[in-house]
């Protein structure tokens, strides 16, 4: 499928709504603002001062980490969100993940010692950046750390399966997916589920989902006539969240054709 050019204009963009549930645990004034899932303990977890890890700040579009460099840190989004992005068979750079607060970056180069993938600031955040070395020894001592360690590379994996996913999904599909993902992972965080707005512009949405630019907005303007949707300028609202979740699972004409022919 052929690439229409790159917009650069950003388009709906996330940020926080209306809380849900106190799903997070987040303690403010130092390292310990990082916020984790609320069925680990603080007191075990927030050991980020003792691990050497730095704060840092980047602004919209400047890069975390590029694809190749050497690794030495994970990196803990305290808020933001950012983009992972490596090349495509053509070389040409393809999103693999949209990330937010919460989530752990560079994981893929714990095997190699480089990171596979280069990360860009979606707006401006906030990482931590932790010694891996100084994680592994605290991972000894901390099994509440350690589950939470193996969840984040659980995630890794089950992100990586999700993109295959797409291959077998159509278009409108594909859309919904990525909206229920992002609804889920909202409301995980304590925020609206059901009213977001996106960090990510209509290019990057298009390149995740392996989809043109032209597509992403006939799919949104479809969105919206079904009652889906409701979309004003940044801010997206999902009017009808059953009803993306019942699109998923519509069955497919090759399936039905396999139902009749039995």
């Amino acid at each position: 499928m052929a690439r229409e050019d790159v917009l650069n204009e950003p388009i709906l963009h996330a940020t926080r709504i209306a809380p849900v549930r106190p799903v997070l645990s987040c303690a403010d004034g130092n390292a310990n603002e990082l916020c984790w899932p609320s069925s680990i303990d603080p007191r075990d977890v927030f050991r980020l001062d003792g691990l050497g890890a730095n704060r840092r700040r980047l602004a919209r579009d400047e890069i975390l980490f590029r694809r190749d460099q050497s690794f030495s840190m994970v990196n803990a989004i305290r808020f933001g969100h950012l983009k992972s992005s490596r090349p495509d068979h053509r070389g040409q750079p393809h999103v693999t993940a949209f990330n937010m607060s919460g989530d752990l970056l560079g994981l893929d180069a714990i095997c190699t010692g480089r990171h596979v993938s280069t990360v860009c600031a979606l707006d401006d955040c906030e990482v931590y950046e932790i010694p891996y070395g100084r994680l592994q020894e605290e991972l000894h001592d901390s099994a509440l750390l350690m589950q939470r360690f193996h969840c984040a590379l659980s995630q890794e994996i089950v992100r990586e399966q999700a993109l295959l996913l797409y291959a077998d999904m159509k278009a409108s599909e594909r859309l919904a997916s990525l909206l229920l993902d992002l609804s889920s992972r909202y409301a995980e965080r304590g925020y609206s589920g059901l009213r977001f707005r996106l960090r990510m512009s209509r290019a990057d949405i298009g390149n995740y989902l392996g989809l043109t630019i032209e597509s992403i907005s006939r799919l949104f303007a479809r969105f919206r006539s079904e009652g889906w949707i409701a979309l004003d300028k940044r801010e997206i609202e999902l009017l009808n969240y059953d009803g993306l979740v019942a699109l998923l699972r519509r069955p497919s004409s090759d399936t039905l054709r396999g139902q009749q022919e039995r």
